[in-house]
């Protein structure tokens, strides 16, 4: 189905009276003005607006029951929940637990493991986005939660922002659609949704400073034409949708903290985009009293929303009005869910893992991209009757990156080698090489001399104390002595383990942790997969020099008793050697060369449990996999290569790979989801969701000759590009890119014709049809972008995209499609009065398979 126009701003965005004032005082800095001029109290006036339930408990209120609601505190039930707030038993206002997302519930007890929002966005479906979002939201009810930290619609401007995986990518009209979808989603099981992070909270680098004090913090400069057309219309297609919350970002921007500015918060989120619900802070991302900026509840606890707060109101630097604006913002959301009166929508008793395991195998094969075909997709019956997998990915499911997500069903984790095995049929050969090992092995006592000492007991001569090995539950221990490497190179080590939180250092530097607890629980998330026999796998690479002795030391702290999973101590210290690492690349050679055809599983990610891990420094892939490609593809032409990554990686090796299939990362269902990919039981119709460079200094906000875009000058990020980010930068600049955005092929083939183009209302209605030319079913996403008039007061893209459609067609198929152009779409954004304008002249229409293959081209106006 086509995104529904209420998914996005199409008309002139004044919502409500006080947004169409906003646009009477021209804009922003006037409606700011407005705003500072009469004050905090002026902001807001509660007792009219709010619904009569939420205003009469807002009467009933006391001072410190007030306060306790816009401050976030310790969770009695130890959930795992990322927040909690409490209720006011007296009066009937509930507790509120709040989630992480924005992939799947966040909790000690298990929930569904979704594909990352990067993968559910490459569908380009938003029914499907609606579904990821109940899933959701459903699970979470039958956890105990109450609202859900999700949509993440931050854009994807830099293909090292170690967070693109968990956003719908780098168009701002994609990027809301999939946003709204989600919330509508979510909200529908009565489950409070809440978009982040607002506002421009684009890279990791810069973004805070010292956490403490906030030093060195970035300021991140937008220009304000380029917020309102490329950053803004997702937040605007979320409010839209009645998202209940808002999260504000950590970052500076354009001078004030996020969490702290009066402009965003209350002259562009709710001045201009009328949203009615409640704004929360990122956590730790409170740095003052800025409840009349229009900060409602600060997170994780009070450290300026308690005492510092009940102090600002006492001395009248906070006006009464204030709080009282935030707590009946607050109540206002907790009402219209149905929080107060008994009338939500009834929670589950349980998690319901088919429906959800459903939905997660459907959004990773919906999601998956067919980047390259030389004919080797599907796999054919030869190709199956000497087929080789090669690569960790390939035997283990590469569920995601990072933290903030669900963890999925444990006895779900089925990698594709697995899979395939049973699926491919009788006639089928699989066999398996890891080519890139990531479990490794124990470090042998000969690299140890002298071996491990323990304040207890003798020394240790290895370390790997695993299954019948293990040291008593909850018991600590330290070991220290010396590293001697029988080569110089570059060594995998890791500490893994379960049990334990366990750190490995090296001559005093911290290399590596792994198992350690968050709250009342622990995942294996220390890097993207865990150790082939189930341990945490807590990784690093170092250059070590042969024969040099390098001071040991590992500590493993066994879990408290309230620490869901607590066992045995579990503790192993390994390591890849240059020598294994070539032999395990000369093996799956060996194995390409003897089979029909190989397969290579490549994966990125640094892994975390936080789910914001720094950024990536390049777009290679880790730990020396363009080698292992290379060399299998050397052996045998019909390899095919499967990436397994959240964005863009660099491709040295793509003139000798013709086939490569980019699954993203998958979920817990992942590992079935790619065997039907591979065997042509699902026909890949997922497109790109950002543009794929050759290289990473050809991306716009990485061009040499701008370090101001990513790096900064003097702790200053300009977004000079203006709104020529993503595709819309590189159809400027005249680059080519590896792979445009919406790109992605199918096992068959689509062609498209009949286009015509007739006012509708204050726009277009833009119909073709689209004809499955080939043999096998598929779905395809015509895109349609809208070019500039041949004059225009400002630049504008040689292409933006304005609709989209995934259609799934039989073989032989027609069908129309209708997109419409909606007048915010044929505007730009007039900085200097505050205002939308709309453009004169007929502008180029453009129907197409991505922003580069244009199929059809007409004209509206």
């Amino acid at each position: 189905m086509p995104a529904s126009p209420e998914d996005v701003p199409t008309g002139p965005n004044r919502r409500q009276a006080l947004g169409l004032l906003g646009g009477l005082l021209g804009g922003t800095a006037a409606a700011l003005a407005l705003f500072t001029a009469n004050g905090p109290a002026a902001q807001a006036a509660p007792a009219a607006d709010l619904p009569e339930r939420a205003r009469t408990l807002l009467g009933r209120l006391t001072l410190d029951e007030k306060i306790a609601l816009v401050h976030g505190a310790a969770d009695p039930k130890r959930t795992g929940a990322a927040g909690y707030v409490p209720g006011v038993p007296r009066l009937g206002i509930p507790e509120l637990r709040l989630t992480d997302g924005p992939a799947g519930v966040n909790l000690a007890k298990p929930a569904t493991g979704l594909p990352p929002v990067s993968t559910l966005a490459a569908s380009f479906n938003p029914a499907l986005a609606r579904e990821y979002g109940a899933v959701m939201g459903r699970e979470g009810r039958a956890l105990g939660m109450d609202l859900m930290l999700a949509p993440q619609i931050e854009l994807s401007r830099t293909p090292l922002f170690s967070r693109d995986k968990d956003q719908a990518g780098e168009d701002p009209y994609l990027n809301g659609v999939i946003g709204a979808a989600q919330v509508r989603g979510i909200q529908a099981q009565g489950m409070l949704a809440q978009a982040k992070h607002f506002l421009a909270n684009n890279q990791v680098l810069g973004q805070t400073g010292d956490w403490t004090t906030g030093e060195g913090a970035y300021d991140f400069r937008v220009d304000d034409r380029t917020l309102h057309e490329i950053y803004l219309p997702a937040w605007e297609a979320v409010v839209r949708a009645d998202v209940a919350s808002v999260m504000a970002a950590y970052n500076h921007l354009n001078g004030p903290w996020n969490s702290d500015s009066r402009a965003t918060l209350t002259g562009v989120l709710r001045g201009e985009l009328g949203f009615e619900g409640f704004v929360t802070s990122d956590w730790g991302a409170t740095h003052a009293v800025s409840v009349g900026a229009g900060l409602d509840l600060e997170m994780p606890d009070g450290s300026y929303f308690g005492d510092r707060l009940k102090a600002a109101l006492a001395d009248g630097s906070v006006p009464q009005a204030a709080l009282d604006t935030a707590v009946g913002r607050i109540l206002g959301r907790y009402d219209a869910l149905g929080l107060l009166d008994g009338s939500r929508v009834p929670a589950p008793s349980s998690v319901d893992v088919e429906a959800g395991a459903k939905v997660a195998r459907e959004v990773a094969a919906q999601g998956a991209v067919l980047l390259a075909n030389s004919g080797s997709l599907p796999l054919g019956k030869d190709a199956l009757a000497g087929l080789a997998l090669i690569g960790p990915s390939a035997a283990q499911v590469l569920v995601s990156a990072g933290g903030e997500r669900a963890y999925g069903f444990e006895d779900r984790l089925i990698g594709p080698l697995d899979a395939l095995k049973r699926t491919a049929g009788n006639g089928a050969s699989v066999r398996y090489a890891v080519g890139n090992d990531l479990t490794g092995t124990a470090v042998p006592a000969s690299a140890l001399p002298g071996g491990l000492s323990r304040a207890a007991g003798p020394a240790d001569a290895t370390l790997d104390f695993t299954g019948d090995k293990a040291l008593p539950t909850g018991s600590s221990h330290t070991w220290t002595g010396v590293l001697r490497a029988p080569g110089t190179g570059e060594y995998l080590l890791a500490v893994q383990g379960w049990g334990a939180s366990l750190t490995l250092s090296l001559d005093g530097t911290e290399l590596t942790t792994a198992a350690a607890p968050r709250d009342n629980f622990v995942r294996k998330w220390a890097t993207v997969l865990p150790t082939t026999d189930g341990l945490d796998n807590g990784r690093t690479t170092v250059r070590l020099t042969a024969g040099r002795d390098y001071r040991l030391k590992v500590t493993a702290e066994g879990w408290a008793a309230d620490v869901a999973g607590r066992g045995p101590v579990q503790v192993r210290l390994a390591w890849v050697t240059p020598e294994q690492r070539a032999a395990h690349v000369r093996e799956a050679a060996a194995l390409a060369r003897s089979s029909h055809t190989p397969v290579v599983f490549a994966w990125n990610g640094s892994g975390g449990s936080i789910g914001s891990a720094d950024d990536f420094t390049s777009l290679s892939l880790p730990n020396h996999q363009d080698d292992l490609i290379a060399a299998v593809a050397a052996a045998n032409p019909r390899t095919v290569v499967v990436l397994n990554t959240g964005g863009p990686v660099a491709m040295p090796w793509r003139s000798a790979v013709g086939t490569i299939l980019h699954a993203g990362y998958v979920g817990q269902e992942g590992g079935r989801s790619t065997a039907d990919l591979l065997l042509g039981r699902t026909n890949p119709g997922g497109r790109l969701v950002v543009t794929h460079p050759k290289q990473l200094t050809d991306h716009p906000v990485h061009d040499p000759a701008h370090p101001e875009r990513y790096q900064g000058v003097d702790k200053v990020v300009t977004y000079s590009e203006g709104v020529f980010t993503g595709y819309r930068g590189f159809d400027k600049a005249g680059t080519e890119p590896l792979f445009p955005f919406g790109h992605g092929l199918s096992y068959t083939k689509f062609a498209y014709d009949a286009l015509k183009i007739r006012a509708d209302g204050s726009g277009y209605a833009v119909t073709f049809t689209v004809t499955n030319t080939g043999d096998r079913a598929g779905a395809d996403v015509p895109q349609v972008y809208l070019g500039p008039p041949v004059t225009s007061p400002v630049e504008l893209p040689l292409r933006a995209l304005v609709g989209f459609e995934r259609v799934e067609l039989k073989p032989r198929e027609s069908r129309g499609v209708t997109v419409r152009i909606g007048e915010r779409q044929l505007s730009y954004w007039d900085a200097a009065h505050g205002s939308w304008v709309r453009t004169q002249g007929a502008r180029p229409v453009y129907v197409g398979a991505s922003s580069r293959d244009v199929r059809l081209t007409g004209s509206a106006g």
